[in-house]
């Protein structure tokens, strides 16, 4: 099944509307000439990524940074097109807010083994501690994202581990 199914197919609403995300629509606009496993796949990590940037309602240019590092990586993009990318999701935080982490979740564990979809995590922690600080509410956040990836909680322990100067509820 492909990426755009699932995440579709996941995004439908009890009343049987279909939801359209805004996000995924400005990514295949911009990246038209990619394919929609590419174009689902760089909505939903962007889409987690922007959520955890923003879970202390405020986005930092460090965040930013963190997360077009991020997408060249993930995604293969060139500099210029992860820096299009990370600002269309950041662009679009508040209307993420209103999607289920396990709709953004589930075309990534279903298409991921579970070493990426643990580097997924690490790749969050390493978005909230880019402006110095880890909050408790997005450590919870990434919690939940853990469970919609269909991780253990050692791998939520493992991954919190590798910003441990960051975190907030550490600090004096």
């Amino acid at each position: 099944m492909s990426l755009w199914k699932l995440f579709t197919e996941g995004l439908s609403t009890k009343s049987g509307q279909e939801f359209s995300s805004r996000l995924h629509e400005k990514i295949a606009k911009q990246f038209p000439d990619k394919d929609e496993d590419f174009q689902v796949k760089a909505a939903c990590l962007s889409g987690l990524m922007a959520r955890i940037a923003f879970a202390d309602l405020k986005i930092e240019e460090t965040e930013k940074s963190v997360i077009t590092e991020s997408l060249t990586k993930w995604m293969e993009l060139s500099q210029e097109d992860a820096t299009t990318m990370a600002t269309l999701c950041l662009d679009e935080v508040k209307d993420l807010a209103g999607v289920e982490n396990h709709l953004y979740c589930l075309p990534l564990r279903e298409s991921l083994p579970e070493n990426e979809r643990y580097q997924i995590l690490v790749t969050l922690f390493h978005v909230a501690a880019s402006d110095g600080n880890v909050e408790n509410m997005e450590s919870e956040e990434i919690r939940n994202i853990c469970k919609g990836l269909l991780l253990e909680h050692k791998h939520f322990i493992s991954a919190r581990s590798t910003v441990l100067e960051f975190l907030g509820s550490l600090k004096k």
